[in-house]
């Protein structure tokens, strides 16, 4: 097959892309700042398992990309608006890795008139010959449409929420939609998203077609990481927003109430938020200030996707403590290398299955959460089961070879639904 090599660099420096003509599934992966965070595990596995799949893809990365180092992998083309990140990258190899970066042109102008932005991205994409564009979050599916439009080709929409889709789905040109959860999924095909009062049944069921269950995948690790050590003390880890609606404080209180029961250990709380401070005095005031830790967001305290699953694996225990509404990846990576997992219960009941994945809890029932704690503390036998018998479930419904496959052939379906 012949190839070309494109410029696609706004400065006007020769690019080493090599694109393949006559390509027929040519896919741009589109991404902001919220769906790398969300995402930045899950993107690295992405490009490395579409290579065989598609015959061309971009990734075009919008706002800041500063946590684009989850993503590199050859050999996706990365398109940015940050002129920074060009700095960052050279600290890769970038031919061996054969990475294409590029920083469009743009200015202030760009936010007070979004079409101008838009423009700007489509003349960057048009030189890569996207078929298909794949919005990772509802969030940049707008943009998506837009940019469709613009280039007259297709795009896809990946859900974390049900928030934000509105009238997507009475759009011929979004060809599929994909939620990691089921209820997402028959929420979106029962009506919800889109669509009108008094319309034609066909029209429903077309538009029901295109929502498309895809839970989201991992590797999962060969070994129970919870409780491995005896001597050790419990490591309890918990992964979000230092916020006040995430019910930390009684988190915070179960540590205390442990250590009254005779179980001592260990509180991991990684994130930032307006709670934080008051987090930390209320540890000092109970006296367990020397066993709740406080670390920055996992996304910052690990530098490579590689090192994101040794930062569960050094606890035993995870605990979800609020309702999650929208996808995060730290559960599903918590339980992939065998960690115990306390969750509270909300929409997605796809991962949390009380007594095969999880021990599930109410909101804010703080002596319901002890009772879980201190059960897999004492029981820890039972602790290592509740961890394999998640990581089994795991191999069965959320492998990314399975989400690979599976998105691929997606994308096909989605193609032979361009409208004309």
């Amino acid at each position: 097959m012949d190839s070309v090599k494109v410029n696609i660099n706004g400065d006007g420096v020769q690019d080493t892309a090599v694109v393949a003509e006559g390509a027929e599934l040519r896919v741009v992966l589109l991404a902001d700042d919220s769906a790398l965070h969300s995402y930045g595990p899950v993107l690295r596995r992405l490009g490395v398992g579409l290579i065989d799949e598609v015959s061309d893809l971009s990734l075009l990365c919008l706002e800041s990309s500063v946590l684009l180092r989850h993503v590199p992998s050859p050999p996706v083309r990365i398109i940015t608006e940050s002129r920074s990140y060009q700095q960052v990258i050279q600290k890769y190899d970038v031919t061996s890795r054969r990475i294409t970066v590029t920083a469009p042109t743009w200015s202030f102008v760009d936010r007070l008139r979004p079409r101008l932005r838009v423009e700007r991205l489509a003349e960057a994409l048009e030189k890569v010959r996207p078929t298909l564009i794949h919005a990772i979050s509802e969030k940049q599916a707008l943009l998506a449409q837009a940019l469709s439009e613009r280039l007259g080709i297709v795009y896809v929409v990946s859900m974390l929420e049900t928030e934000g889709l509105a009238g997507v789905l009475d759009d011929r040109r979004c060809v599929g939609v994909f939620c990691s959860d089921s209820s997402t999924a028959r929420r979106l095909r029962e009506g919800e998203g889109g669509g009108q009062h008094g319309e034609r049944y066909a029209d429903v069921r077309e538009r029901a077609e295109r929502v498309k269950l895809l839970p989201i995948g991992t590797h999962v690790s060969k070994d129970v990481c919870c409780f491995n050590d005896e001597g050790r003390s419990p490591n309890i880890f918990c992964c979000c927003d230092l916020e006040y609606d995430r019910g930390l404080t009684g988190l915070v209180n179960s540590v205390k109430l442990l250590e009254q029961a005779g179980q001592e250990v260990h509180l991991l709380l990684s994130g930032e938020g307006a709670a934080e401070r008051d987090l930390r005095r209320q540890a000092k005031q109970l006296g367990i200030e020397s066993r709740v830790h406080f670390v920055p967001p996992i996304d910052k305290m690990v530098a490579v996707s590689d090192s994101y699953k040794a930062a569960f694996q050094e606890a035993d225990i995870f605990v979800q403590p609020w309702p999650a509404r929208k996808w995060r990846p730290e559960l599903l990576e918590s339980m992939s290398v065998g960690n115990a997992v306390v969750a509270v219960a909300g929409r997605r009941k796809d991962l949390v299955i009380d007594g095969k994945t999880a021990l599930v809890v109410p909101f804010q029932d703080e002596k319901a959460l002890v009772e879980a704690l201190e059960k897999l503390c004492r029981d820890r036998e039972y602790a290592r089961r509740l961890g394999k018998s998640s990581q089994q479930y795991l191999h069965k419904h959320f492998l990314a070879g399975q989400m690979i496959r599976r998105l691929a052939r997606f994308y096909r379906e989605a193609l032979s639904r361009k409208p004309e």
